[in-house]
């Protein structure tokens, strides 16, 4: 026994479970394409934009024919006054048009379609934009590989080269810990770095409070959120990390001066090196352990 029909309300709301499961194969795709490979990157961008096409013609033609249904006209029935058919014409060549086209005044005019005008014009629009984002994601800079170049090339002459971090929030503890090991030899987790920040910016709430937006002024809520979440660490983590474990820190970045912190306070520790990327990935900043050549 069949199935009812869809209401217009039911299908749209299959249209938009289909857009959640696109945005998230076009989520998958990007993860899966490295910075450093512009061809792959243009390659899954032209995907992406072909999916998106295919997606959005074929939601129109299920409500087209939706919508003929519920005016009871049969939604595959040619209608009399088209003229010539779009699958026909799709199939003839300019020349062929031509040829079999009778004089003027020798045919009657045809009705145009308007609603089959209206779809073509569309489709053609949308062919011209997938097209231009094309052109330009094959023009555009990733700025990440230009600022991990940018950095590559300040770091050569101190004999330093990036140590690649997984970008999973904890960035900063996990780069500040693989720093710890190799030029102090001290072996500690980002759960310990985390422990250390958030005890001593609760022991020195005001070198920190007045450098903080507190949405409801609740700072020990923001150092549990340092101690026992995912939560991204900056500048004010750093300088925590350097007071709390005792030791100066380099962090170099694109476009500006190396940040030492504690330098002065600790002047006889090696340097913990960090560097700073800003546009590495798309969710924010992050950073990375630099090791010696």
């Amino acid at each position: 026994m069949s199935s009812e029909p869809l209401t217009l309300e039911q299908l749209l709301e299959a249209h938009k479970e289909e857009q959640k499961q696109l945005t998230s194969k076009i989520i998958g795709l990007r993860k899966g394409v490295p910075k450093s490979n512009k061809q792959k990157k243009r390659e899954v961008n032209s995907r992406i934009a072909d999916l998106e096409y295919d997606l959005k013609k074929k939601q129109d033609e299920e409500i087209r024919v939706l919508k003929a249904v519920e005016a009871g006209i049969d939604p595959h029935k040619e209608p009399m006054d088209d003229g010539i058919s779009l699958d026909r014409l799709d199939a003839l060549t300019l020349d062929e048009v031509t040829d079999t086209a009778e004089p003027v005044k020798e045919q009657p005019k045809k009705k145009v379609n308007r609603a089959k005008a209206k779809i073509e014009k569309r489709n053609a629009e949308m062919e011209r934009l997938r097209l231009e984002a094309i052109k330009e994601s094959e023009n555009q800079v990733d700025l990440g590989v230009m600022e991990t170049e940018a950095i590559t090339k300040l770091i050569a002459p101190m004999n330093l080269r990036i140590k690649q971090i997984s970008a999973d929030g904890h960035c900063l503890y996990n780069a500040f810990a693989d720093q710890l090991r190799t030029r102090h030899e001290e072996n500690v987790d980002k759960k310990e770095l985390r422990q250390s920040a958030a005890e001593y910016m609760r022991q020195n709430p005001d070198d920190f409070v007045p450098f903080l937006y507190l949405e409801d002024g609740n700072f020990e809520k923001y150092c549990n959120d340092v101690e026992h979440t995912a939560c991204w660490g900056g500048q004010l983590e750093i300088v925590a990390l350097a007071k709390s474990r005792k030791v100066p820190v380099d962090v170099i970045q694109m476009g500006g001066p190396t940040i030492k912190i504690c330098d002065d306070e600790y002047p006889d520790k090696t340097p913990i090196k960090l560097a700073y990327h800003k546009h590495l990935f798309s969710l924010g900043a992050h950073y990375n352990s630099l090791i010696d050549q």
